[in-house]
């Protein structure tokens, strides 16, 4: 198999090459809306900091990890705020980096949403990255913290 060209985009190139994300992202999460992706990936790609991290294979976009930085007054830890404490949760949009989506097309091995995730988060300044993805957990040394149905994982960077 070819070794696959990792490119970081901002959010605008992602939004210039939504149609190719669409494809990737429905062939992983065949069930999702690809509606309610679109509406939301619209949302965040215009977030102050968003990066993506793109992986393509004879210009064909085949795999990809984003994310944003969390800002002050953020929802992110809503649902974990009572059982860590308030500096835990206290974002500033400098300290860490939420990872929102990684997806790889079924006809890739699954390595390569690791590959991205570790070149993505090597591109970011924060001092950790967090994220509710079980796609993006991996082989990085992430710490889980939550409860089954609020469950979401911290990692310390730099990488």
């Amino acid at each position: 198999m070819t070794a696959a060209e990792l490119s970081i985009w901002n959010g605008s190139t992602t939004m210039e090459h939504f149609a190719d994300i669409r494809g990737v992202f429905h062939a992983a999460f065949p069930r999702r809306s690809l509606a309610d992706h679109r509406d939301v990936l619209t949302r965040q790609a215009a977030a102050h900091g968003f990066m993506a991290c793109v992986a393509s294979v004879g210009g064909q976009v085949v795999a990809v990890a984003y994310g944003v930085p969390l800002q002050l007054g953020t929802v992110w830890w809503r649902d974990l705020e009572a059982h860590l404490s308030a500096d835990f949760v206290w974002e500033d949009g400098l300290r860490t980096f939420a990872v929102l989506e990684v997806f790889v097309a079924p006809a890739f091995p699954p390595a390569l949403g690791g590959q991205l995730l570790r070149s993505l988060l090597r591109q970011r300044r924060e001092r950790r990255a967090t994220t509710r993805s079980p796609a993006a957990v991996g082989s990085l040394p992430w710490r889980s913290c939550g409860t089954a149905e609020t469950q979401m994982w911290v990692l310390a960077l730099p990488l």
